[in-house]
């Protein structure tokens, strides 16, 4: 007999396809009190995403950042959109307190009622497989009260906030310095997708599932200049283990290959003596 309790969705997110993402925002008048203005008085300036997808057993990744410049806002929410397609597993940290109400709430105040890609991710379900919020995860869904980046990524030797904070980006963005902006915002998403893995590797009892995207990821960003803000991702603490481990992934499994090729010769060769003695 069938249960007449709903069962809560499954939260077994799918790695092969992420795309991690961060949201700079400013307010145009500071709360009073000095406290964090509440969600919708931010206006997005810009929006930093890393695709990383797993293809023919190796991990590709691109960063893009978008910059909403004013009169720009319907642009940028398209481009936005496209970064959030559906077949994607989204990934963000406080993502459905923050990064996703703020975007939704600015697309609707742009009338741009044709963003499918990000609809359906602002409107995942907390427990489902579109979107993984991180705040959430580690804070076992409410279990305890919700780190934040900054702590979570101490604990796990991933650097974060290393030069820019969010407190930052308001005279950053007045300055016209909107470079440091996006270096910030890309720094956040690289810092996200880290403790992703390591909690994506938890959640699947697998240490592969962290050792080889985040070892693949320092040497992405060691191929290119234009990624040298990313570089202390590439020798953290948690970089390094990766690499080193991911070596001793890469000759455990050329050793199990050698072996079954070893293996498959010797039946070959069984079979063919059976064969030559009928």
């Amino acid at each position: 007999m069938r249960s007449i309790y709903p069962q809560r969705p499954s939260d077994e997110h799918a790695g092969d396809h992420v795309v991690v993402f961060d949201v700079e925002s400013i307010v145009e008048e500071a709360v009073d009190d000095g406290s964090f203005p509440k969600w919708p008085l931010h206006r997005p300036v810009v929006a930093s995403f890393l695709k990383a997808s797993l293809d023919d057993h190796r991990y590709r990744f691109r960063m893009t950042s978008i910059v909403c410049q004013p009169g720009s806002e319907r642009d940028f929410y398209q481009a936005v959109d496209a970064q959030m397609p559906m077949g994607a597993t989204t990934v963000g940290f406080n993502s459905r307190g923050y990064d996703l109400p703020v975007l939704q709430l600015g697309a609707i105040a742009e009338r741009r009622f044709d963003l499918a890609g990000l609809s359906h991710h602002a409107r995942a379900q907390r427990f489902g497989r579109s979107h993984c919020d991180l705040a959430e995860m580690y804070s076992l869904y409410g279990g305890t009260k919700r780190p934040s980046l900054l702590e979570i990524c101490d604990r796990l030797g991933i650097p974060v906030k290393t030069t820019v904070h969010g407190s930052d980006v308001g005279n950053l963005w007045r300055s016209g310095d909107v470079e440091a902006i996006a270096r910030y915002c890309e720094e956040d998403v690289a810092a996200t997708y880290c403790a992703w893995l390591a909690h994506h590797a938890w959640r699947h009892s697998d240490e592969a599932l962290i050792v080889r995207p985040l070892a693949a990821l320092a040497q992405w960003i060691e191929r290119s200049p234009k990624r040298a803000h990313l570089m202390p991702f590439a020798t953290s603490p948690a970089a390094v283990w990766a690499r080193s481990r991911a070596l001793a992934l890469g000759i455990a499994d050329a050793l199990k290959l050698a072996e079954r090729r070893v293996q498959q010769f010797a039946d070959e060769r069984a079979f063919g003596g059976v064969a030559t003695a009928f």
